[in-house]
C-alpha cells in the first residue's frame, strides 16, 4: 500500500477519491466518539480523518456513526447452503466486510482440491474471506471422511496471505495425548508465528491449561460465564457464537465487561441462510448483546477491532490513515443497522441491499468443485437398516432443541418380531449414519430421542464432520426412500413421508452447497420450516440439530458410521448394553 502518492493525498497534496462528511467515528484507540469530522478514502485506504482534505467526491453522512467493517472470526461457509459468492451478496449489505471461515466441511469431502476450491470460488468478491487451514480432516478415527490432510499437505498454505492460521483444533484428546501427527500440524503454524484456533467444550482446569499451552489461543466453545472466564485467564480468547443450532452469545454476557471484552470476538460458526436473511449475521450478534446490556462501543469492539488485533490483520479493524477503508454506517447505535457499507472505499451496499455486483470467479454459483461425485453409497436394500432386537438396554442419544451437547441413555427399545422399531409415544427414532465417500457399506445404526418426529424421515448428507449421510426417521420405507432421494440428488437435504417426498434441497458441491441463488435455497428451507411447524417438531432448526448427532468432539454420544462413540470415554461402544446397571 505504501506509496507516495498515498502521503501525497494525506497531506493534502493530491486529491482523495471519496470524503465521507459529518461522521460521528469510533475511535477504539481511546475508546471514544469523535464528533462530527470528515474521513478521507484514497485507492481503498483511509487517507485522513478530522483534515481539511480535498476530494473528488463528497458524501454528507449527517451525523450518522461511521465503524469500521464487520467481522465473523470463525465461520463454516458451508454452513449456510450457500456458494462463496452467494454468501457474501447474502451478508454484504448487513456490513460485514471480512469473514475468517474454516473450509473443514469441504476439506472433509474434498480434501486438498475443496480447499483450493474455496480460496478460488472467494476471490473478486465484496467482502474479504480470510481462511483458517483445517487442522482435523479427518476429525478422529470413528468415521470415515472423504479426505486426509497431513501436515505434509498444509504446509503450501502457510505461504498464502489470505490463510492465516491452523483451524479449530477439535481433536483435543490428540493434543493432550500428544498425537504424534496432531503435534506435527500445530508445530508447523507455531513456526511461521500464524494462529492457531480452538474447540474445546467443557475443557478445564489442568487439561486446559496443557491445550493452550500447545500454542491454541481461541475458542468458540465456551457456553457458560465461567468456562469462559477461565478461558480467558488461560490466556485465549473467546469467541462468542450466534448460530442456528448452537447460540451461546447471551448465556456468555454475564463474563462480558469493559476489560474481558477487549478478549473477546463474535462469530456465527454455522448459520443457515433464512437466519441469515431473517435475524442477520454480525449485526444480529451486536443488536443481541446490546439489548442485554453490553455498551455498544463495547459490542462493536468485539464485532470489528479485536478480529484484526487476534488474526494480525494490521491495517484493519480501526478507522485511521493507512487502515483499509472497509467502513459501515449507521444511524442508531442502539438498534444496529447497516445504512451504507464500504469495501476498499467503495460502496458495496445500501439500507439492506447490495449496489454492486461480484467481481471474482465466472459462475462460481454454478460451478461444482473439480472433483468426482461426492455421494458415493453403495447399493442400499431395506434390509440394510434392520437393527436387530437384543434383550435388555439399548443406548440412546438425548438431543435437545438448540443445543450440540447431547445426553447419554439407555433404554429398552421397542420391537416387532425380533426387529427394532421406532417408539414415537417415548420419542425414540432410530438413526441412521452411511458411509457416502468411497461406497463402503459402512453403517452406524442406534437410537435417538428429543427430534419429536412422529412421521416419516428425515436425512441430509450435511453431518459434521467427515459429512456421511445421515437420516432419523419413524417407518422403514419413509427412511428407505430418504437415503435414495438423497443419492439421486448428489446430496442434501429430504423429508419424507413413506414414498413421498415433502420436502427437499439439492446440495450437489459436495454435497454440501447448493448452487442456486440465495432466494431459492432459503425458499427451500422455509419449505423444511413450514413442514416441522404443521407436525409439531421442537426447535428452530431440526435440520441443524441432526447435522450435530454425527460430531464424535461434542460430548457425550454420537452416531458414526462406524458405530456410537461415548465422547466422554473417546472410544466406540456396542449399541446395545450387556449388563444394564451398566453403560
Amino acid at each position: 500500500m505504501l506509496s507516495c502518492d498515498y502521503i501525497q493525498a494525506a497531506r493534502g497534496l493530491l486529491p482523495s477519491d471519496t470524503e465521507l462528511a459529518h461522521c460521528r467515528v469510533t475511535d477504539f484507540f481511546r475508546n471514544i466518539i469523535v464528533e462530527d469530522v470528515s474521513v478521507y478514502l484514497y485507492k481503498g485506504y483511509i487517507v485522513g480523518v478530522g483534515d481539511q482534505l480535498p476530494a473528488a467526491s463528497r458524501v454528507d453522512l449527517d451525523g450518522a456513526y461511521l465503524c469500521p467493517g464487520l467481522v465473523d472470526s470463525h465461520v463454516h461457509i458451508e454452513s449456510s447452503l450457500l456458494s462463496p459468492t452467494e454468501y457474501a451478496r447474502l451478508v454484504s449489505p448487513r456490513g460485514t466486510t471480512a469473514v475468517v471461515a474454516d473450509p473443514h466441511e469441504i476439506a472433509n469431502v474434498l480434501g486438498y482440491d475443496g480447499m483450493l476450491w474455496m480460496l478460488r470460488a472467494s476471490e473478486g468478491l465484496p467482502i474479504s474471506m480470510y481462511f483458517m487451514a483445517p487442522s482435523c480432516v479427518p476429525a478422529t478415527g470413528f468415521d470415515t471422511a472423504g479426505a486426509s490432510l497431513q501436515a505434509a499437505d498444509l504446509a503450501a498454505f502457510t505461504m498464502d496471505k489470505r490463510i492465516l492460521g491452523l483451524g479449530e483444533v477439535m481433536n483435543y484428546p490428540g493434543v493432550l495425548a500428544c498425537d504424534p501427527q496432531l503435534m506435527e500440524k500445530l508445530s508447523l503454524f507455531l513456526n511461521s508465528h500464524a494462529v492457531i484456533d480452538g474447540h474445546g467444550p467443557g475443557l478445564r482446569g489442568k487439561d486446559l491449561s496443557a491445550y493452550v499451552l500447545a500454542g491454541i489461543h481461541s475458542d468458540h466453545e465456551a457456553t457458560s460465564p465461567a468456562e469462559a472466564l477461565e478461558k480467558l485467564g488461560k490466556g485465549m480468547w473467546i469467541m462468542a457464537r450466534m448460530g442456528s443450532g448452537a447460540r451461546d452469545l447471551e448465556a456468555l454476557i454475564p463474563a462480558m465487561n469493559a476489560d474481558t471484552c477487549r478478549r473477546m470476538l463474535l462469530c456465527t460458526d454455522d448459520r443457515h441462510p433464512e437466519d441469515l436473511a431473517g435475524e442477520g449475521h454480525i449485526d444480529a450478534a451486536i443488536r443481541a448483546l446490546v439489548s442485554g446490556g453490553i455498551p455498544w462501543m463495547d459490542a462493536l469492539r468485539m464485532a470489528c477491532h479485536n478480529p484484526a488485533s487476534y488474526f494480525g490483520l494490521k491495517q484493519q479493524g480501526a478507522i485511521a490513515p493507512g487502515y483499509k477503508a472497509d467502513l459501515v454506517a449507521f444511524r442508531d447505535p442502539h438498534e444496529f443497522s447497516a445504512s451504507l457499507v464500504y469495501k476498499a472505499g467503495t460502496l458495496v451496499a445500501k439500507d439492506g441491499y447490495s449496489t454492486s455486483e461480484p467481481t471474482g470467479m465466472p459462475g462460481a454459483t454454478a460451478s461444482p468443485p473439480p472433483a468426482r461425485d461426492s455421494v458415493n453409497i453403495k447399493w442400499l436394500t431395506k434390509s440394510d437398516f434392520v437393527i436387530p432386537w437384543q434383550s435388555g438396554k439399548a443406548r440412546v442419544i438425548e438431543c435437545s432443541p438448540g443445543s450440540i451437547v447431547t445426553g447419554h441413555g439407555l433404554t429398552e427399545p421397542s420391537q416387532e418380531n425380533g426387529v427394532c422399531v421406532s417408539d414415537t409415544a417415548r420419542d425414540i427414532l432410530r438413526i441412521y449414519v452411511i458411509e457416502r465417500h468411497t461406497g463402503s457399506g459402512a453403517i452406524g445404526k442406534g437410537f435417538i430421542r428429543g427430534l419429536g418426529l412422529k412421521r416419516g424421515a428425515i436425512g441430509s448428507t450435511v453431518s459434521h464432520d467427515s459429512h456421511n449421510m445421515i437420516i432419523a426417521g419413524v417407518d422403514d420405507e419413509s427412511i428407505f426412500k430418504a437415503a435414495r432421494r438423497l443419492n439421486a440428488m448428489r446430496g442434501g437435504f429430504v423429508a419424507c413421508e413413506g414414498d413421498d417426498v415433502m420436502a427437499e434441497l439439492a446440495l450437489p458441491i459436495a454435497g454440501l452447497m447448493s448452487e442456486a441463488p440465495s432466494e431459492t435455497v432459503i425458499a427451500a428451507m422455509e419449505q423444511f420450516a413450514r413442514y416441522f411447524r404443521e407436525n409439531e417438531v421442537p426447535g428452530s432448526s431440526p435440520l441443524m440439530s441432526l447435522s450435530f448427532m454425527a460430531l464424535p468432539v461434542i460430548p457425550s454420544l454420537k452416531l458414526c458410521d462406524q458405530g456410537l462413540v461415548d465422547v466422554d470415554q473417546f472410544r466406540i461402544v456396542p449399541l446395545f448394553v450387556e449388563h444394564s446397571g451398566s453403560a
